[in-house]
C-alpha cells in the first residue's frame, strides 16, 4: 500500500475514534480540520490539478464543504427508508464512504505527491506569526466583554490592525511570500468572531431563523423540504443539512456553529480575492490591499449575522477564481460547475446575482469581441452551455423542489418594475443606498462613512474606465465581461426603484467586489499617474484603507461619543437591538412551556429572543406597538430593553443614532412610556428582572 494512502487512512481512523469517544477538545477541531480539507484535497489530486499550494487550499477547502452538502443531501434522501439520517450513526458512516471512494480514485488517478517544502530564504517571517495574535485576543476580548463588560481587549485589537498594515507595507518586499495570505485571513477571522463572539446567544436579524431551521432539522433527524417555517430559508443547505452535520460529527454548542466555526469558512473569501486580484494586477502587494478593502465592508465583517450567504459567497468567489485561473479548460469548467451548483443550494439571492452573471457572459463576451471593448485576450472556457446548465439548475431547484423562493423571486421583479412610476420617491429606495447621493446624513460620523464609500465607489469607476479605454490585452474577455455585468448590477441599486430595498446594496456590493477589488487599485494607480506622482500610491491606499475601516468597525461613532458597536459598546441601538441576554431565553423557554397556544405580541426584534426559547414556532405579532388591526389578544413579551431601558424597537432602525437637542436619538426607536395605555392595564404574569410577560384581555 502506498504511504500517503496509509497515512490518510490512519489519519481518518484517528477521526473516528476521537468522536466515537467523544475525546474532549479533540472531537471539536481535528473532524473539522479532516472533513473541510481532506475530501477535496482528494478530489484535486484525482482531477490531476497543478496547483500552487495557496490555491491547491482553497480549492480544497471549497470543495470538501461542496461534498459535505452533497454527501448530506444524498443521505437525507435516505428517509424515510432510514427513518433518521441526519444523525451521528448514518453520518459518519456516509463520510467514511465518501472518504473511501474518493481513496480509490486517488489510488487509480494520482502518484504520491511532494510535499511543499517552507524556504523562508532571505525574507522575514516573523510578521507573518504575529497576525495569529489577532484571533486569539479577539476570544479573550469577547469573553470579557461578555462576562465584565470590559472592552479594552477588542479596542486594542482594532486599534493595532491599522498599524499592522501599515508595518507590512514598510517591510515590502523582505516579506515572506506567506505574509499576505496569513494576515489576510487572520485579519478576517478577528473581524467575523468579533461580530459573532457577542452574548451567549447568536447575533444579527436573519440568524435567528436560519438557526431555528437548522435545530429542527437536529430534533426531526432529517432535513424536510417543506420546513418548519419561511421555505425560502429552509432552501437553504448551508444553514440546514450542512450545520447539522458539523453539528454532530464535533459535538458543540449547537450556536457556536454558527458564531465561530462559520467564521473559519468565511475567512476564505479574502484570500479567493487575494487570488483574483494578484492575476489582474500582477502584484501581490496591491492584490493584498485588494483584498482588505473586500475585508472592510459591512456586508463582510457583519455576514455571520446572514450564514447561508456566508457559504454562498464562498462558493461564488472560488467560482470567480477558477474563471480567473489558468487550468485546462475542461477542470475550469468541472470546477466552475461544482461551486455554482454549491451556491445554488446555499443561498437563492446569491445564486440569482450568479445567474444574471453566468447567463450574460456569452452575450457580452460577444459584444466586446465585436466592438473591441478593452482589447482583452481570446477566452475559450464559458459558453452558453454553461449558462442555460445554470438556470436549469435555479430553475430545478428553487421553482421545482422548493418553491418558495422562486415565487419570492418572481414578486420581487415585478415590484420592481411597477415601482418604476415611483422613480423619484425616496422611500423606494433603501436608506444606505440613499446616503451614497447625500441624503438622509446624520452627524459627522455618518458624513465621514459616506464620504469614504464614495471615494471607493469613485476609485473603482475610474479603474473600470482605465479597463475600457486603455484596451488591456492581458485580462480576458469572460472578466472583462463580468466587470461590465456587476458595474452595471450595482448602478441598478441607485437607478431603479425597490431594487435597493428589496435587497440590500451593501450585500449586493460585497458580492460584486470578489469581481471588482482590483480595479480599486487601478482607479489609484491610473490617478496618480495622472498626477505624475507615484510616491503617492501606497499613502492614498492606506489612508482609505484605515479610513475604511474604521468606519465598519465603528470605531469613527465610538470616538465620537455615540455607542453603535454590538462587540464593544454595553450600551446604544445596535446592542439593544442584536444582544440576546439568558433573562430573555429563560422568560421564552416558560412561556413555551406554559403559554399555551396564544399569540405572543413584542417589538419588532423580539422575535428573536422567542425563537431561541420556543421548540415549536409560536403565533408571534411584531407588530404590536405599531399596527393597531394587529393588536391581538394573547400575551406582550418585553425583553430586556423594553424593561431596562425603556425603549420600543418599531422597525429596523433606518439611519445612525445622532445628537438631536443634546440628547441621543435613535431611528424607530420609542419610549415605552408612550404604549402606557397598551399594556398599563395588563397583568403581571412573569417577570425574572430581565423581562416581562403580560397577560390579559
Amino acid at each position: 500500500m502506498r504511504k500517503d494512502i496509509f497515512y490518510l487512512l490512519i489519519l481518518l481512523a484517528l477521526v473516528d475514534i476521537t468522536i466515537l469517544m467523544d475525546i474532549p477538545v479533540l472531537r471539536q477541531s481535528i473532524p473539522f480540520i479532516f472533513f473541510n480539507i481532506v475530501p477535496g484535497y482528494l478530489l484535486v489530486k484525482i482531477m490531476r490539478l497543478d496547483l500552487e499550494l495557496l490555491e491547491k487550499s482553497l480549492l480544497s477547502a471549497g470543495l470538501s464543504i461542496s461534498l459535505l452538502i452533497f454527501t448530506g443531501f444524498l443521505l437525507n434522501s435516505t428517509y424515510p427508508i432510514i427513518s433518521k439520517p441526519i444523525t451521528i450513526g448514518p453520518v459518519l458512516v456516509a463520510l467514511n464512504i465518501l472518504i473511501f471512494i474518493l481513496l480509490t480514485g486517488y489510488y487509480l488517478r494520482s502518484e504520491p505527491s511532494e510535499a511543499h517544502k517552507f524556504n523562508s530564504g532571505n525574507t522575514l517571517f516573523s510578521p507573518v506569526m504575529l497576525s495569529l495574535v489577532f484571533p486569539v485576543l479577539t476570544v479573550i476580548g469577547s469573553y470579557l466583554m461578555n462576562t465584565y463588560h470590559i472592552n479594552t481587549v477588542l479596542l486594542g485589537v482594532l486599534l493595532i490592525i491599522p498599524i499592522y498594515l501599515i508595518i507590512l507595507t514598510l517591510l515590502g518586499e523582505r516579506l515572506h511570500h506567506s505574509a499576505y495570505p496569513m494576515a489576510l485571513f487572520n485579519i478576517g477571522l478577528s473581524l467575523l468572531i468579533m461580530n459573532g463572539l457577542p452574548s451567549n446567544y447568536l447575533i444579527g436579524r436573519d440568524i435567528h431563523t436560519e438557526y431555528y431551521l437548522f435545530r429542527t432539522v437536529i430534533m426531526n433527524g432529517y432535513w424536510s423540504v417543506s420546513g418548519a417555517i419561511n421555505n425560502a430559508y429552509n432552501a437553504c443547505l448551508s444553514i440546514t443539512i450542512l450545520p447539522a452535520i458539523y453539528r454532530l460529527i464535533l459535538d458543540v454548542p449547537a450556536v457556536y456553529i454558527f458564531k465561530l466555526y462559520y467564521g473559519f469558512i468565511g475567512a476564505i473569501m479574502p484570500l479567493a480575492v487575494y487570488l483574483i486580484s494578484e492575476r489582474i494586477l500582477k502584484d501581490r502587494t496591491m492584490a493584498f490591499y485588494a483584498a482588505l478593502l473586500f475585508i472592510f465592508q459591512f456586508s463582510f465583517i457583519y455576514i455571520l449575522g446572514w450564514c447561508r450567504q456566508l457559504i454562498a459567497l464562498v462558493f461564488f468567489s472560488l467560482a470567480i477564481m477558477v474563471l480567473t485561473s489558468s487550468l485546462r479548460r475542461r477542470d475550469k469548467k468541472i470546477l466552475f460547475i461544482i461551486f455554482m451548483v454549491s451556491t445554488v443550494l446555499s443561498h437563492y439571492t446569491t445564486a440569482y446575482v450568479f445567474a444574471i452573471l453566468t447567463i450574460l457572459i456569452p452575450p457580452v463576451a460577444w459584444l466586446i469581441k465585436r466592438f473591441s471593448i478593452g482589447r482583452p485576450k481570446r477566452s475559450y472556457f464559458f459558453g452558453v452551455s454553461v449558462a442555460v446548465l445554470f438556470f436549469v439548475v435555479v430553475f430545478a431547484w428553487y421553482a421545482q423542489a422548493t418553491g418558495a423562493p422562486f415565487d419570492d423571486a418572481v414578486k420581487f421583479f415585478k415590484t420592481t418594475f411597477s415601482s418604476m412610476a415611483d422613480f423619484f420617491a425616496a422611500d423606494m429606495r433603501n436608506n444606505a443606498e440613499q446616503s451614497v447621493v447625500g441624503i438622509g446624513i446624520a452627524q459627522l460620523p455618518n458624513f465621514m462613512s459616506v464620504m469614504i464609500h464614495d471615494t471607493v465607489f469613485f476609485l473603482i469607476a475610474v479603474g473600470f474606465l482605465s479597463i475600457i479605454f486603455h484596451r488591456r490585452d492581458d485580462i480576458n474577455r469572460e472578466y472583462t465581461a463580468v466587470i461590465l455585468i456587476s458595474m452595471g448590477l450595482l448602478a441598478s441599486f441607485i437607478i431603479l426603484p425597490f431594487i435597493s430595498k428589496g435587497y440590500g446594496g451593501t450585500r449586493l456590493f460585497t458580492q460584486m467586489l470578489v469581481i471588482l477589488a482590483p480595479l480599486f487599485i487601478m482607479g489609484i494607480q491610473e490617478l496618480v499617474s495622472l498626477l505624475k506622482r507615484q510616491s503617492l500610491k501606497l499613502p492614498i491606499i492606506l489612508l482609505v484603507l484605515v479610513l475604511l475601516f474604521s468606519c465598519v468597525s465603528y470605531l469613527n461613532y465610538h470616538f465620537a461619543g455615540i455607542p453603535y458597536s454590538y462587540a464593544y459598546n454595553s450600551e446604544g441601538e445596535r446592542r439593544y437591538e442584536t444582544f440576546i441576554f439568558t433573562s430573555e431565553v429563560t422568560a421564552a423557554k416558560w412561556l413555551s412551556s406554559n403559554g399555551g397556544n396564544f399569540t405572543v405580541n413584542t417589538d419588532t426584534f423580539g422575535y428573536s429572543r422567542i425563537l431561541q426559547g420556543f421548540y415549536n414556532p409560536p403565533k408571534l405579532n411584531t407588530e404590536f406597538f405599531t399596527n393597531e388591526t394587529k393588536r391581538e389578544k394573547g400575551y406582550i413579551y418585553l425583553r430586556w430593553a423594553n424593561v431596562n431601558r425603556g425603549l420600543v424597537f418599531l422597525d429596523s432602525p433606518g439611519r445612525p443614532p445622532r445628537f438631536i437637542g443634546g440628547k441621543l436619538k435613535m431611528d424607530n426607536v420609542e419610549p415605552i412610556g408612550d404604549y402606557k395605555n397598551l399594556i398599563g392595564d395588563k397583568d403581571r404574569i412573569y417577570d425574572n428582572g430581565g423581562t416581562l410577560i403580560l397577560g390579559g384581555s
